[in-house]
Order: C-alpha cells, then sequence, then structure tokens
C-alpha cells in the first residue's frame, strides 16, 4: 500500500509503498478516507530538534499522521463492540487502561500514554491500524471529511469547555491556526458574547474575520491597548486561550485578561516560558488550565452532537485538499497560508 513516511530523525517525508499492516487481536484495520494536517505533522515534518516527538521513541520508518476517519475492513479476534464495514475516527491519546489517571476518567492523560502516528504509526496511508479502545463510531450524519477533524475540532471544545465560558464574556484566541480558527467557530457558536483573534498571519486573521471575530494583527497593533479598548469597562478579557505554542506570547497574554480572568493554554511551546508569578497570576488571581487533548469520550459526544444539530460545520476551516501522493506539496502550502489541509488517499480522491 502507499503511505506518506518519515526514514529517520530530519526533515522531509517520503510517499512510498510500505507493507498492508495487519491487526492484532485488540485492533482493527481502517481503510482511510480522509486524513488531515496538524501542527504536530508539521513538526515532524521540519525535525527541528524533535519537539512534541521528543517525549517518545520513535520507531523509523514512522507513517505520519494522525487525524484522520475511515471504515474497519478487517477486525482482530478480540475486538468486540465494532463491526465491519463500520465508518470510524480514532481518538488519538492511546491510554494503557490501567493506571491510575484511567481509572479515575483522565485517560486522556494516562501515565503511559501512546500518541498515534508518533510512538506507533500513523494514518497518511491507505490503511492504518486502530487499537479498538480508541475507536470512535461515527455518527451517520458525519461524512469521512468532518469525521477527519474531531480530534483538532475535539481540542477546541475541550478549550471552551473547560474554560467555562459564561453568556456574554469576551473571549481573545491566542493564535489563528487550525485549533485556533476552530475554536473560533465554535465560541461563535456558543456562549462567547464577543471574540478577539489575535496573530500575525493575515490570510488565518481573514478567516477569523469570516466567522465573527474582531481580528488583531500582532505585527501592526499592541494587542495589550487594542484588547484594554475593547474591553475597556471591565479591565480585559474574561477568558484568553492560548493555540499559537508561541513562547514569545506569554509576554503578553497575561495582560489580556482582566483580574480573576481565566487562561487556558492549548499550544505547546518548544521551550521553557518565563512568567512573573506574582504579577501576572497571583496579585490578579489568574486561573490557568492546561489543555492536551480530548475527554475521553466526553469531548467526542459533545462535539458530534453540536454537528448533528447543525451548530457548527468544522469543514469551514478546511481551505486545501490534496491527494496523499501530493503530500510534500500539502505540507509546503501549510506554511503559505491555509487554515485545515486534508489529505485524501488517491483512489478516494474525487
Amino acid at each position: 500500500m502507499k503511505a506518506v513516511i518519515k526514514t529517520g530523525p530530519y526533515p522531509g517525508l517520503v510517499y512510498t509503498t510500505v507493507e498492508k499492516p495487519v491487526p492484532k487481536p485488540d485492533e482493527v484495520l481502517i481503510q482511510v478516507k480522509a486524513a488531515a494536517i496538524c501542527g504536530t505533522d508539521l513538526g515532524h515534518y521540519r525535525w527541528e530538534g524533535g519537539g512534541f516527538a521528543s517525549n517518545y521513541e520513535i520507531q523509523w520508518p514512522l507513517t505520519l499522521g494522525h487525524e484522520f476517519s475511515g471504515v474497519i475492513v478487517e477486525m482482530g479476534s478480540e475486538v468486540k463492540g465494532l463491526h465491519l464495514n463500520q465508518r470510524v475516527s480514532l481518538e488519538t491519546h492511546i491510554p494503557c487502561g490501567k493506571c491510575f489517571n484511567c481509572r479515575n476518567d483522565m485517560a486522556h492523560n494516562c501515565m503511559d500514554m501512546g500518541a498515534y502516528g508518533t510512538s506507533c504509526n500513523g494514518s497518511f496511508a491507505e490503511y492504518a491500524i486502530g487499537p479498538a479502545n480508541v475507536v470512535f463510531p461515527l455518527p451517520d450524519e458525519i461524512s469521512f471529511e468532518e469525521g477527519a477533524l474531531l480530534e483538532p475540532g475535539g481540542v477546541a471544545m475541550r478549550a471552551i469547555d473547560e474554560a467555562g465560558v459564561l453568556p456574554g464574556e469576551t473571549v481573545v484566541v491566542n493564535g489563528c491556526g487550525p485549533i485556533g480558527l476552530l475554536t473560533v467557530l465554535m465560541l461563535k457558536a456558543g456562549n462567547a458574547g464577543r471574540v478577539i483573534a489575535t496573530d500575525l498571519d493575515e490570510y488565518r486573521l481573514n478567516m477569523a474575520e469570516r466567522f465573527g471575530a474582531v481580528t488583531i494583527n500582532i505585527k501592526e497593533k499592541d494587542p495589550v491597548s487594542e484588547i484594554r479598548n475593547l474591553t475597556s469597562a471591565r479591565g480585559g478579557a474574561d477568558v484568553v486561550i492560548e493555540t499559537s505554542g508561541a513562547a514569545a506570547a506569554y509576554r503578553s497574554i497575561f495582560q489580556f485578561l482582566r483580574r480573576e480572568g481565566r487562561l487556558i493554554t492549548v499550544g505547546h511551546p518548544a521551550g521553557e516560558v518565563s512568567v512573573n508569578w506574582m504579577k501576572d497570576v497571583n496579585l490578579r488571581g489568574i486561573s490557568i488550565k492546561g489543555i492536551f487533548g480530548r475527554r475521553i469520550w466526553r469531548t467526542w459526544s459533545q462535539l458530534t452532537a453540536w454537528m448533528e444539530y447543525g451548530k457548527v460545520n468544522l469543514l469551514d476551516v478546511v481551505t486545501h485538499r490534496y491527494k496523499l501522493s501530493q503530500a510534500e506539496e500539502a505540507f509546503l502550502q501549510a506554511t503559505r497560508g491555509a487554515g485545515k489541509i486534508l489529505l485524501i488517499p488517491d483512489k478516494e480522491f474525487e
């Protein structure tokens, strides 16, 4: 079968022929119908010091990709509750099911967690293996392309959930990459009174503006002054959702917030971040919550219900579609201006 792989810890990728995988007793084989490029995939592609991948012992070659959907075409002997030809997506945090966190409703942050497409082969291929315990059946109303966006959409959904956004509150989304754009989309469908989006990429800021956000290009304007002017009555935003992963963002995002505001951190800075805890956090009563993935399976149920009821259309963030064989071109496009980019196996491309 055809797949997009990395052959070692250096920049680049290869579209090549690899052996079709065979599922273990507790796994299913999924024919991939649609996949999406994530910031983690871009990090793997560039391989700048390993980034997120440095948390795991990667076995080379590695099939990239972890956001996808497809159809079950083969099942291991121990798999129950699933069936052949079932339409599915995948939770990409692979929990052990045995540790303290797994036994206490925190499997999304398992103490011995695997990461699909990093600690094991992923989904940029014609066929992909799925551990049965992280397979999510797709509702009939959700397309394969939408199914490929449930994983990143779930990150945005959980960030908003954890923020506890109340009716009429002002929320700043710092960073308009795909997860930031999904966050804007969902905030505008929910409780937020005003959504402010900050970034330095005009292409993505324009998308956020189309979704209903007030936008600030941080290359052209001081975001602290702009946000303070927009929120003068309350002294700052009620919530900031940080999705950029830029260490430099922490020099200013605390000043976006009013006293007793809430900061939700989604993006993963590559290095250490300096925070003045007395000035920025303690004296201002700021609450901070870090987000790592979706709650299994609460977030998935919340998001798919919203989609089924027509509250949000995740495909609004998709700007480009490429054949799997065009992966190199797709990854380059991600650096030139794009929202979410889908990769479709060549046989499925229309």
